[in-house]
């Protein structure tokens, strides 16, 4: 068989990968199944995604870079740059640049789901300081929507309503997630360029890993 992560050969069966280390095999199920695990594991099996696609991800972060700043097609680049990344993850196959565009399916509930979420995040800046705080939060609980979306092409209601629900039972791994995913993402900017197409694609591939984790039927 495979290892999925480093794409080299292993023994059928095998639960860790000689190569890369990382967890394989049946053995991570149970966890994945009920939405827990060891965040240090998933940390561990983002990084060693990133360091075997590292070529891919960089050009497809270029060139996702480069486009994103086009208004309203730039939510159909955002699902095709997150789907990129799902494929990497699934081992379905190695980061193209084509990725990007080819999402537009799951264009017209993911501009729903944005637009309310901008509406919301509107009227809770009317609020002094906690309104701010409040917007922070709702772009958090909002996450794993917009994957479920991207991935599933779920509804905007049926994808926030579960997103709550996997944040309600999977709180720790979910924020632990964001945070360091968006930490490590932001680290780019401050070396200008060159290091967001670097530093971006392991950010996001940390949060991918727990939806992974947690992704609905």
């Amino acid at each position: 068989m495979q290892c999925p992560y480093c794409k080299e050969e292993v023994q059928d069966g095998a639960i860790k990968c000689k190569h890369c280390n990382s967890t394989i095999g049946k053995a991570i199920l149970p966890s994945v199944a009920a939405g827990q695990g060891d965040f240090a594991e998933q940390f561990s099996s983002a990084l060693n995604l990133w360091k075997s696609n590292i070529g891919g991800l960089a050009v497809l972060t270029l060139v996702f870079l480069l486009v994103v700043w086009i208004p309203i097609a730039n939510i159909g680049f955002i699902a095709g740059y997150t789907r990129s990344l799902l494929k990497v993850t699934r081992g379905e196959g190695k980061a193209e640049v084509g990725d990007i565009f080819n999402a537009w399916d799951c264009f017209g509930n993911l501009l729903v789901y944005l637009i309310l979420l901008f509406i919301a995040a509107a009227v809770l800046g009317v609020i002094p300081i906690l309104g701010a705080l409040a917007s922070m939060a709702l772009g958090f609980v909002a996450m794993p929507g917009m994957y479920a979306i991207i991935d599933k092409n779920q509804g905007a209601v049926d994808a926030f309503k579960w997103g709550m629900v996997s944040i309600q039972t999977n709180l720790v791994n979910w924020l632990l997630a964001y945070i360091v995913g968006s930490v490590i993402s932001a680290l780019g900017i401050f070396l200008l360029f060159i290091g967001a197409i670097l530093s971006m694609p392991l950010g996001m591939l940390i949060i991918v890993q727990q939806y992974e984790r947690v992704k609905p039927a």
